[in-house]
């Protein structure tokens, strides 16, 4: 972990971070008692590791406090009850990742320095590096919520970004990782399905999920081809790739070529719960078993 830290941070960047007095850290009260920013479930008995980046519900009271959005609105973009809705699928034998902090707060799946430069005041350092995302206010500490309303009442000083990736992006990174490295090291390849939920949408063509490999790159054809027609035969509408076609997780990690896949999954909130409320319904259940039964038949591929 430490390693992977001094590799995203610029030297001169983590020489100051090692120096900042810890009581001078943004939120030091709110994270004394904070859960680790992730949670690891089993151990790495099967070649498929899963990952929930964003069911995190752990909102520091000093940043809801300070932001210009109610929690409702904040919690938008979360995606709820996603680790639980994986506990059937685990229970065949991959671990289970998932980060305990909201991606509102900081966005793993997106890379560590895609930041939105507009949102900081002061001078910016030349490593940060927005993507288009990043410049739409979606980067690793997001401007904005999903509904494009601005989260933040003032511009932020840029150390308080660079502490939030020190403390929550790079130790769920660090784990992740281990976590790929070991895996594949004990069973000669490793698949990652990244989890994620995702809103209902206008047109009829609204999916049940969406599987993402990047357009063909993050893993092998087998896998989504696997993972579609499982899905379609248990009664769901899937799409590939759109709208989503799988984040900085899925394109980071997914190195086929290496015997490391990575398939981002998006499954319909509708289907589980109510989007308003966050509250599951009676669909929790199924989707909970098919999703088991996705992994089941994926785990057959790895004999």
């Amino acid at each position: 972990m430490k390693n992977l830290a001094h590799s995203l941070l610029p030297r001169h960047l983590a020489r100051l971070l090692e120096n900042t007095p810890e009581q001078h850290l943004p939120e030091q009260a709110a994270r004394a008692i904070a859960p680790a920013p992730f949670k690891v479930l089993g151990t790495l008995e099967a070649p498929i590791v899963l990952a929930s980046p964003h069911s995190g519900q752990f909102y520091p009271e000093a940043f809801v406090q300070n932001a210009r959005q109610p929690l409702s609105v904040l919690r938008s973009g979360e995606d709820s009850h996603i680790h639980l809705l994986a506990e059937q699928a685990h229970a065949l034998g991959p671990a289970l990742l998932h980060a305990t902090f909201p991606r509102v707060f900081c966005d793993v799946n997106r890379g560590a320095w895609d930041l939105d430069t507009r949102m900081f005041h002061g001078p910016i350092p030349a490593f940060v590096r927005p993507t288009e995302r990043g410049l739409a206010g979606l980067g690793s500490i997001p401007r904005i919520v999903g509904n494009r309303k601005p989260i933040y009442r003032h511009r932020l000083p840029f150390m308080e970004a660079a502490l939030r990736i020190r403390h929550y992006w790079m130790p769920y990174h660090a784990m992740l990782a281990d976590m790929l490295d070991k895996t594949r090291a004990k069973h000669g390849t490793c698949l990652l399905l990244d989890l994620h939920s995702m809103p209902d949408t206008p047109e009829a063509t609204n999916p049940d999920f969406v599987l993402g490999d990047a357009h063909g790159t993050t893993c092998h054809p087998e896998i989504i081809r696997t993972a579609e027609q499982t899905l379609q035969d248990l009664g769901f509408r899937t799409t590939r790739n759109q709208p989503y076609a799988g984040g900085y997780i899925t394109r980071h990690y997914g190195r086929p070529q290496h015997n490391l896949h990575a398939l981002q999954i998006e499954m319909r909130r509708s289907l589980y719960m109510h989007e308003e409320t966050h509250i599951c319904h009676a669909g929790f259940a199924p989707l909970a078993s098919a999703l088991a039964v996705v992994t089941e038949k994926l785990l057959k591929l790895f004999p």
